[in-house]
């Protein structure tokens, strides 16, 4: 199983989705592509926010998303615990499938392309006019 992925900072693109026993991503913040889908464990995620492409799908422990503004593209489908998205307004492109607990989208003004499935989002007025 993998565990330790601090040898592997320095690759461009870098798919480890479904690893099991990954939990420790600190390493992983110079990755220019990465996918980390339904790998289980990994719940912090500060160190990533200079990724340019990240996926988190499915990341069920991830709760605090607050340091990856600078994030061009993210997928934060299936993040169950994801729940204050005010810090991700100037992202381009953001899927907030299945995020219940996010209700709040009126601090996304910049996102271009904008999924909201399922998501906890049911006043439609808070949604940015840019969305619409």
């Amino acid at each position: 199983a993998l565990e330790d992925v601090s040898a592997l900072g320095s690759v461009h693109e870098l798919r480890l989705s479904r690893c099991r026993q990954l939990s420790d991503v600190s390493a992983l913040g110079t990755v220019h592509t990465l996918d980390l889908s339904g790998c289980l464990l990994v719940r912090d995620v500060s160190a990533l926010g200079t990724v340019h492409t990240l996926d988190l799908s499915g990341c069920v422990l991830v709760e605090d998303v607050s340091a990856l503004g600078s994030v061009h593209t993210l997928d934060l489908s299936g993040c169950v615990l994801v729940e204050d998205v005010s810090a991700l307004g100037s992202l381009s492109w953001l899927d907030l499938s299945g995020c219940g607990l996010v209700s709040d989208v009126s601090a996304l003004d910049d996102v271009d392309h904008l999924v909201l499935r399922e998501s906890g989002v049911t006043d439609f007025c808070l949604v940015p006019n840019a969305i619409h």
